[in-house]
């Protein structure tokens, strides 16, 4: 172990745990080129890796440990190293762009209310060559150039730090990755029991504590190599499925905190029974955790473009005028704004079982909403969503041995020429 940094505190503490140090002399190397010098890098050893800096400089901090951690250990361990106010995430086969450090800096002091700021990232080979890989542009992904020395890199344009970016780490932030330290001990750290997607889990967190600030510039450079994690099938298959598990668990919760720093209001349909927490009751009748009375598809008495996030679980089925309550629901919305609905599905017997149901809903029946080509079929029917989870499902074992499968659905209200969420779009 290290015996420490004998400077005053710095600004930016840089942490980066190890198993394979083979590329941590070039992660030295763009450490040492950073045009601000206020840093201190913290390298956590793991599984009992050896390695030794090349430079003698008192702010580069080594730190091992026999034990093989998780990811998300070792990274809480190498993180509670850290004197810094913000924490810069650097991969042990990564490197930092010169001008990393200062503009991070720069964004944190100008947005005093930012959890997180992150950049654009750029993919090198293992020998640090250009990688030609692309993801699909049909989903929404833009490459441009940059030029790193005497290379000429691509990188992907980072998507904005909407909810449902945010929420599925396939479009989340990617490097360079910052944390506001004061923010990230606040929600917790990083989970130490987590071995994938501790990154994912993490910045949800942080996205329900304050805003991201994405930076419109190349700062990072990734390596891609034969042992990165997604390379590894078994890994590579538990990501995709545990991705979709985390949006589950925190979409609501992210959706609700970008509607609050936009000052826009959550609205709950059938608030009446079991309002969601930051949410406004919206029921027929007065009553406990009803704030307001109206009947839809009604209009409320609320201006256009007012809601951020509308919630409507068991209620869709309780309103016959299909096409009125979504008109109300894609007026009442802002671009960008959010419905988060759960329906008894006709796939089961919930759509049919109710007395009280009156209209019916399977997966298809919101193709119509985020689907030209179906819409124009549709007379009067003029909305425009995006679709960020559509999938059928029980929500619990009782459901399932009852044949109560539910649909949910939770769409984006596109804006005209805005914000872009990566998914398959056909508006």
């Amino acid at each position: 172990m290290s015996d420490g940094y004998a400077g005053a505190a710095p600004r930016f503490s840089i942490f980066t745990p190890s198993h394979d140090p083979r590329y941590l002399a070039e992660c030295e190397e763009s450490v040492l080129e950073q045009t601000a010098d206020d840093w201190e890098w913290i390298v956590y050893l793991n599984g009992g890796a050896e390695w030794a800096p090349e430079s003698e400089d008192p702010r580069i901090r080594v730190f091992s440990t026999e034990a093989s951690l998780g990811v998300g250990a070792a990274k809480r361990r190498a993180c509670a190293q850290a004197s810094g106010q913000y924490l810069v995430e650097l991969d042990h086969d990564d490197m930092l762009l010169p001008a990393a450090l200062a503009e991070v800096g720069a964004a944190f002091e100008a947005r005093p209310a930012a959890s997180l700021v992150y950049s654009h990232c750029a993919a090198m080979l293992a020998d640090g060559g250009r990688d030609e890989t692309r993801y699909r542009e049909g989903i929404g992904w833009e490459y441009r150039d940059v030029r790193v020395g005497q290379r000429v890199l691509q990188h992907p344009v980072s998507f904005a730090p909407t909810p449902h970016n945010v929420s599925y780490i396939w479009y989340a932030p990617n490097h360079v990755r910052a944390f506001r330290r004061s923010a990230y001990e606040e929600v917790g750290g990083y989970d130490a029991s987590r071995d994938i997607l501790d990154d994912q889990e993490l910045m949800s967190r942080l996205y329900q504590w304050g805003e991201f600030v994405q930076l419109d510039q190349c700062l990072y450079l990734q390596r891609m190599h034969d042992r990165n994690t997604q390379r590894d099938g078994v890994l590579n298959a538990r990501i995709q499925t545990e991705t979709v598990e985390l949006y589950a668990r925190y979409f609501e919760g992210n959706a609700v905190a970008w509607a609050r720093r936009a000052g826009l209001l959550c609205l709950d349909f059938g608030g009446a029974h079991n309002k969601a927490v930051g949410f406004l009751g919206v029921d027929q009748h007065p009553g406990p955790g009803v704030d307001i009375v109206a009947t839809l598809p009604g209009p409320l008495d609320l201006p256009d473009g007012s809601v951020g996030v509308i919630r409507a679980y068991d209620f869709f089925e309780h309103v016959a005028d299909k096409i009125g309550l979504i008109t109300e629901i894609y007026r009442l919305l802002a671009p960008g704004g959010i419905l988060i609905s759960r329906t008894p599905s006709t796939d089961g017997r919930g759509a049919f079982q109710d007395p009280t149901h009156v209209a019916y809903y399977n997966q298809n029946s919101f193709w119509y909403y985020t689907d030209q080509n179906l819409r124009q079929y549709v007379a009067g029917l003029d909305v425009r969503f995006q679709v960020s989870r559509l999938v059928t499902f029980f929500p619990t074992q009782w459901h399932q041995a009852n044949d109560i499968s539910y649909v949910d659905a939770f769409l984006l209200k596109l804006p005209d020429g805005g914000v872009r969420n990566a998914a398959e779009i056909n508006v």
